[in-house]
Formats: C-alpha cells, structure tokens, sequence
C-alpha cells in the first residue's frame, strides 16, 4: 500500500508543476482540536491582480465518517488543474463521527473558512475571492454552513464568493428520512426527527447564499431530483443555482473534477463567472 501511494505521490508530481507542490504547507492547524487542519498549495506564478489570488477550498466526502483532505481522488486533479492557473488550492479536514456530529463537521468548516479569511493575504491571495467545492458529505456540510447565518457568525465566517457542491443531495433530512434510504445516515443524524432538523441546510435557509453550482450523478436514484429541488429553494430565497446532471457515479463525480469533461468545463465556466463579477 505504501508503494502504491509512493507512485501515486510521484505521478502527481510530474504531472503537476514541481513549483507548485514545493509550496505545498501540510497539517496547518485552523482550530484548537487535531483534526481541525488544513493543507495549502499556492502555486509560484500567482495572477498580476493586486488583489491577489483566488482560492479555491475543498470539502471532502465520506459519509461524515471518514475520508481525508490528501487523499488524491480529493486532491490531485484539482490541483493539476487549479495550481497552474494561478489558484491557492486548500483542501481541509473536520472532526468526524462518533467526535462530532455533522452539524458540528459544519461549525469546524466555518471555523476554517473564516481561519483561511484570515490567512489569505499572507498566501498573496484575495479574501474576497474564495470558492467553496464539497463533495458528498462534504457537499452537506458546505450547503448547512451557507444556508446557517447563525453558524457563520459563531465561527466568524464571512460570506465566501461562491459554492460548488459534487453530489452532495443532503439537503432536506426530514424528506429524506421518511423515504428509502442508506444505512449511514442513521449512523450520522439518528432516528429523532428533532436531530434532522439543526443538520438539514433545508431548514435554515432565511435568505440568499452564495452563486451556487450543483452537481448530480444521473445514475444515482433521487440524486438530481433533489438537488434540483434545494436549488429551487436557493432561488426561491433570491440566490442564484444551477444544476449540472451528469452520467457518472458518485465517486467519479469528485475524482474526475479537473479532468478534461465536460463537467470541468462546466466548472470552470461557472467559477470563471463569479470571478468576473
């Protein structure tokens, strides 16, 4: 296992440039417990913006169990793909279940967007200018920490630029638990309808969030269809969402973000708009 991820480690490296994995900072903390940490990637050609770079911050997956912020179908393609046109790339890990339930996974999001915030100038970046991209789970937590003001203002987060969520279909916990549904989210929100509703962004939506771009697996039972209805609520509230179904699996719809698809370009197109605006 360790030589496999030896070659995945050196693939990576010759595909990437060497001068943007060399400023690679790993396990940066952002919060007081050890597992609040972060990864960041700035790469040595940053854009000739005075404002300076932007960022792009990703939220892994896992069923809110496990997963981790380098693991590569999390990380190398987005690098590949976001380094050399002049991003910082940050890739973060919350607590996890049993520590920390998932709308406490949301609060230790909120605290590093706010901690990256902070940093950003001091990595030539723009605090301005930072997207949000959470996959699964990962996608849960991102939706419940933009549509919770409350939560933002305990972990001092300020509104990000925009939000781009990999399959995360989370969104409304009472609909989805009295349908058909995985084992896992019993494991994560319990059988108490008064636990689904603090974790389900559905619940907490009061006003627009950030520009919003949904990804969903067309192979994937109710996967589209529920994204489509959050992103009707986001712009019943006066926000902006788009959906984008597409014909690959859960898993491929995170590792093949920065790939050369059509949902990259559609990424791309997306996060190119809301950085013009």
């Amino acid at each position: 296992m360790r030589a496999i991820r030896f070659l995945c480690a050196l693939a990576l490296a010759c595909a990437l440039p060497a001068t943007g994995l060399a400023a690679a900072q790993k396990d940066l903390r952002y919060g007081p417990d050890a597992a609040q940490l972060a990864d960041v990637y700035t790469p040595d050609a940053l854009p000739p913006s005075p404002a300076g770079a932007p960022i792009l911050v990703m939220v892994h997956g896992g069923s809110w169990l496990y997963g981790d912020k380098a693991e590569p179908v999390v990380i190398d393609q987005k690098l590949a793909r976001w380094l050399p046109l002049g991003f910082v790339v940050v890739s973060v890990n919350t607590r996890m279940l049993p520590a920390a339930r998932p709308e406490a996974q949301a609060e230790d999001l909120g605290l590093a967007v706010a901690w990256i915030q902070r940093q950003a100038v001091a990595w030539k970046a723009d605090p301005s200018r930072i997207l949000l991209m959470g996959h699964s789970s990962g996608g849960h937590l991102l939706a419940l920490l933009a549509a919770d003001d409350a939560m933002r203002q305990r972990t001092g987060a300020h509104p990000w630029l925009a939000s781009v969520i990999l399959d995360g279909a989370a969104f409304d916990l009472p609909e989805i638990m009295s349908q058909e549904h995985a084992s896992f989210y019993e494991d994560a929100f319990g059988t108490d309808p008064a636990r689904w509703l603090p974790a389900s962004p559905a619940q907490h939506l009061s006003g627009p969030n950030p520009p919003t771009l949904l990804v969903c697996s067309t192979l994937r039972r109710f996967s589209c269809q529920r994204t489509q209805e959050y992103a009707d609520r986001l712009t019943a509230q006066g926000g902006h969402a788009q959906v984008l179904p597409v014909a690959r699996n859960h898993g491929q719809i995170n590792s093949d973000v920065g790939a050369d698809n059509q949902e990259t370009q559609a990424i791309i197109e997306f996060i190119d708009a809301q950085l013009q605006r």
